[in-house]
């Protein structure tokens, strides 16, 4: 009888020992899950500043493309405005030369 009695007792620990045991495992579990969900939002998180980057960049770079493009368009004004410089001076060469013909040939006639 005393065995039969012991039974139940040892039955009952071992029923409690592998209910620990699942308690200890779901909150293992639980805690891997929590880990994972953190760990997600950081990456959600990193997403979302490496997104931000990117729109940044893409703008100081459209920014950059601009002033570049306005850069070039001031440099192209600059050379047009040097060829009429040019162009200018060797007219007014030519019309001092032309006048040098004209005072020569005049005090040659005098």
């Amino acid at each position: 009888m005393a065995t039969q009695k012991a039974r139940p007792m040892m039955l009952a620990e071992k029923a409690e020992e592998a209910a620990i045991r699942a308690i200890e495992r779901a909150r293992v579990e639980e805690n891997a899950v929590v880990a994972v969900e953190r760990a997600q939002s950081e990456a959600l998180a990193a997403v979302d500043r490496a997104e931000e980057a990117i729109r940044r960049a893409e703008s100081a770079a459209t920014m950059e493309v601009g002033k570049a493009e306005e850069a070039a368009r001031k440099a192209e004004e600059i050379v047009l405005k040097a060829r009429r410089a040019k162009e200018e001076a060797e007219t007014a060469v030519a019309k001092i030369k032309a006048a040098e013909i004209v005072t020569a040939r005049a005090r040659i006639r005098d």
